[in-house]
């Protein structure tokens, strides 16, 4: 089923939250509040979406593919299963909930992921510059061909799936960062004082 913006907002702004499955396909929401809608498995492809705040969402299996998410909220969300092959430049994804999500390709220079369990997520030949990992959980993340400086303090990169990563990512900033093998790598903590993020 595919509705428009102003039904969308419309239809929010009454109360109702349950969108699952609907075709937002190439939809502007620039700078909409859709905190806590339910977009279960909805199309949202070349959605226009820079600043929407969707914290608190349930994302899950929805579909991304070319969207513009600049600038974008979407801390708390359960995005789970995504297909997130987009811009999501700035945007902020603190303690959400990104488990098998496939982010391929995507720019996500200057975004945060804060506390947020990536656990199995395709991250290759993302754009990380910028990006921050503060206390994430990257497990089995794939990260090959993934570029750029970021913030990796007391993440957990165990077992994550990297190429020729101290080149393409080697210059991170790493403390407290549980590595691929399971070591701690600290050479990143000089400056940075404990609990503050």
């Amino acid at each position: 089923m595919s509705i428009t913006a102003s039904e969308l907002l419309q239809r929010y702004e009454e109360g109702e939250r349950d969108f699952s499955g609907v075709s937002l396909r190439e939809i502007v929401l620039v700078n909409a509040n859709l905190r806590g809608i339910n977009l279960f498995n909805a199309d949202l492809r070349f959605a226009n979406l820079i600043a929407v705040n969707l914290t608190d969402a349930n994302l899950s299996r929805a579909n991304f593919t070319g969207a513009d998410l600049t600038g974008a909220r979407l801390d708390r969300s359960n995005l789970q299963g995504v297909s997130f092959e987009c811009d999501a430049v700035g945007a902020i994804f603190d303690q959400a909930d990104l488990r098998g999500a496939g982010m391929y390709r995507a720019r996500l220079n200057g975004a945060r992921f804060d506390k947020a369990n990536l656990e199995g997520a395709i991250l290759g030949c993302t754009d990380l510059r910028g990006a921050s990992f503060r206390n994430a959980n990257l497990r089995s993340v794939d990260l090959e061909e993934a570029v750029g400086a970021a913030d990796f303090s007391d993440a957990n990169l165990l077992g994550a799936s990297t190429y020729d990563f101290e080149f393409r990512l080697g210059r991170s900033t790493f403390c407290r960062t549980v590595m691929q093998d399971g070591s701690i790598r600290n050479d990143g903590c000089l400056g940075i004082a404990d609990g503050i993020y």
